[in-house]
């Protein structure tokens, strides 16, 4: 195991002490601040920006060959961490308590370390990890936002006003689709240096706004959340493919959303995403594209056809195969089967 330890702040000094830790040179642009891993240790890169109102992002998209621990150990008082895992995994675990806590892809977790106590990230060997962490002078951000913060009720107002750091606190869960993207969106180049950095400092604030957000709504019981995660689009993923090999089979929407744990609410948020449709109707025009395979590739009969897709008599499916495609099942078949024979002879 190596141990690498950090005894500084803002992040520009952070970075700089990784650097000396690593014995390397850091890339600094205003207050942009890029460590690349030596290759005897590693590959890829850490990264940090300062932004004002007491706002920072460093930025973790790398992979060490040993296992690696980073302390974060200095006599002030830690920022508020909110740390966002886009690939991989790593440990988080307090100084004060040393019990580690995996933060697994798409989860995110909400820190705050008490008093001087500061934080161990433990990043294990040869594991590809993206890690994003928003950093919160709380001093700073309450300084800026005092007014606002004094009239806002909610239950992460304590932790923000608690300059002092008179309490540990944390929290875990599955990050929303919406800050998904705007991860997305910050780990990208695709602005100019001005641009970039007003980009950056604004999607700081959205997705600490979201991630606000999202805490209240993770408060209330499952079937109450109205927030779509990024984990529960890769459960859709996964069972829009179950949907596909399994036609035959008449789910209602309520059944699909009760095998993966959501609410309809979520499950045609997430269908209305990723294929702009309703559960139904993207069903519906899976199970249609199918008939046709089957028109042109079998002699089923209309009858057998409908029962393979998972219709529920001749009739219908006749009837919504026709106002989709202009014509009906059987015209369908012996059209295609007629120009077959042409190309044929």
């Amino acid at each position: 195991m190596k141990n690498l330890y950090v005894k500084s702040l803002p992040l520009k000094e952070v970075i700089s002490d990784l650097a000396q830790e690593f014995n390397c040179e850091i890339i600094e642009h205003c207050d942009e601040f890029v460590l690349e891993i030596p290759k005897e240790k590693g590959e890829g890169f850490i990264r940090a920006i300062n932004f004002g109102k007491g706002l920072g992002v460093i930025e973790y998209n790398c992979i060490f060959f040993d296992d690696l621990q980073i302390h974060f150990s200095i006599s002030q008082i830690h920022p508020l961490k909110f740390i966002f895992c886009s690939k991989g995994s790593i440990k988080h675990c307090f100084e004060e308590l040393g019990e580690e806590s995996s933060i697994d892809c798409y989860q995110n977790v909400l820190v705050a370390s008490s008093a001087f106590n500061g934080h161990i990230l433990h990043f294990e060997k040869n594991k590809k990890v993206h890690i994003n962490s928003l950093e919160i002078n709380r001093k700073e951000f309450k300084k800026h936002y005092l007014c606002s913060l004094s009239k806002f009720e909610h239950p992460l107002k304590a932790l923000f006003c608690d300059v002092e750091a008179t309490k540990l606190f944390y929290y875990q869960g599955n990050y929303s689709l919406q800050t998904a993207d705007i991860i997305k969106e910050i780990n990208t180049d695709l602005f100019s240096d001005f641009l970039r950095a007003l980009k950056l400092e604004s999607k700081a604030l959205d997705i600490l706004a979201v991630q606000v957000e999202q805490y209240a709504d993770d408060l209330k019981l499952n079937k109450n959340q109205s927030v779509i995660r990024k984990n529960e689009i890769e459960k859709i993923i996964h069972l829009t493919e179950k949907i596909s090999s399994e036609l035959y089979t008449p789910y209602t929407v309520q059944q699909l959303a009760d095998s993966i744990g959501i609410n309809i609410n979520k499950l045609q948020e997430g269908f209305k995403y990723l294929y702009n449709d309703t559960v139904n109707n993207y069903i519906q025009a899976l199970r249609l594209e199918k008939a046709k395979d089957y028109l042109l590739e079998t002699d089923f009969s209309i009858a057998e056809i409908t029962d393979k897709i998972g219709l529920t008599n001749p009739s219908y499916f006749s009837k919504v195969f026709k106002e989709k495609y202009k014509i009906t099942p059987n015209q369908y078949r012996r059209s295609k089967t007629k120009t077959n024979q042409i190309l044929d002879s």
